[in-house]
């Protein structure tokens, strides 16, 4: 309703305007009788009281006014709709950078994971290397034992042997 009013005010303001530019016009081109005729039409159409022009305004307005009324109620609820969707953006962002956050800390802990897992790794092979290690010093020691034990024998036999000679 609201644009038919305002398309039928804008049609006769069109209207009205293109007669008075066509009678100044007229009123600066032409015979004398011509010109004269044009200037009081002119002056007829700038003297009289465009009535349909003022009551397609008056019903312009009275359309303005309604749709404002009908407006109105709306208004609160598109403004409410619009807190309501500015608090679930800042809620979603909020969680998303929460999301964003546990990810990079589970990663952090993933990384914490893998290196305990390959200290203790490294930590047996040492282990398994200090009683490889043990093991050998233990066999060299037995064979060290042998070995003074062989010597303490041969050298009783060259004591024996001396003691003989």
């Amino acid at each position: 309703e609201l644009e038919a009013a305002l398309a039928d005010v804008k049609k006769q303001e069109d209207e009205y305007n293109g007669k008075i530019e066509d009678c100044k016009k007229r009123s600066e081109e032409g015979g004398v009788v011509t010109r004269n005729k044009a200037k009081n039409e002119l002056a007829q159409l700038l003297a009289e009281d465009p009535l349909p022009l003022r009551r397609a305004k008056i019903t312009l307005e009275a359309a303005k006014k309604k749709a404002e009324r009908a407006r109105a109620p709306f208004e609160e609820a598109t403004k409410i709709a619009t807190a309501a969707r500015e608090a679930s953006d800042e809620a979603a962002s909020q969680a998303t950078a929460a999301r964003e956050n546990a990810d990079k800390e589970a990663a952090q802990a993933t990384a914490a994971r893998e290196a305990a897992d390959e200290a203790q790794r490294q930590a047996t092979a040492a282990r398994e290397a200090s009683d490889a290690a043990a093991e050998e010093a233990r066999q060299a020691r037995e064979a060290a034992d042998a070995a003074a034990e062989e010597a303490r024998q041969a050298r009783e036999a060259a004591d024996a042997a001396a003691e003989e000679a």
